[in-house]
């Protein structure tokens, strides 16, 4: 009888976390990312003619339900662009920062991450880590925004595994034959740029 007691116990509260799983994921330009994956962005001139990188094709999406409170950090771990600000606009309100910020807000079927670094005065790379937790799911992306040679560079763990991926200079990824242009490519801990003729 005490056994039972229990046992429709721990089943009632799994289902109970279940329930508050919302399940979602990062995606990148229309592509589901894996949990820990790395963004490659480029830096490009923008509108007032400063260089900038721009995430704006991140977006975090439920897979299941419409709403969702979130719970998102964002942390530079590494930073030699010299950029005249980091902005985060993620969860409605943008808000300029030098090394970590959380954020608690509630959000729709998706939200657009819109992280900024504005005004890069120098070569180099900034590395940041954006950790988002939904109910009792947690997920994580890794961001290097890049001005210059990138030769060198040891970004956040690409892959896990340490496989190679190729990116295009808007930070799209890359399979197969690639045709002529530049390219960032990364292998483990390595980043390069090459270039295809």
């Amino acid at each position: 009888m005490y056994m039972r007691k229990i046992t429709t116990l721990i089943v009632a509260l799994v289902a109970v976390l279940s329930l508050q799983a919302q399940g979602f994921v990062f995606q990148f330009q229309g592509e589901d990312l894996t949990d820990g994956e790395t963004v490659v962005i480029t830096a490009q001139e923008d509108l007032f003619g400063d260089l900038s990188c721009e995430t704006s094709s991140l977006v975090l999406t439920l897979l299941r339900g419409t709403t969702a409170s979130v719970t998102a950090t964002l942390e530079v771990t590494s930073n030699s662009l010299n950029a005249t600000a980091l902005q985060w606009c993620m969860g409605g309100n943008c808000q300029v920062f030098e090394t970590s910020l959380t954020k608690h807000f509630a959000m729709g079927f998706s939200e657009l991450v819109q992280f900024d670094a504005i005004g890069i005065q120098s070569e180099g790379y900034l590395k940041a880590t954006l950790r988002a937790t939904v109910g009792i799911e947690s997920h994580q992306v890794n961001i290097l925004f890049v001005n210059g040679d990138v030769d060198g560079i040891k970004p956040l763990s690409q892959r896990r595994d340490g496989a190679r991926a190729v990116y295009d200079l808007r930070g799209r990824r890359v399979q197969g034959r690639l045709p002529a242009g530049m390219y960032i490519v990364t292998e483990g801990e390595r980043v390069r740029k090459v270039a295809i003729k």
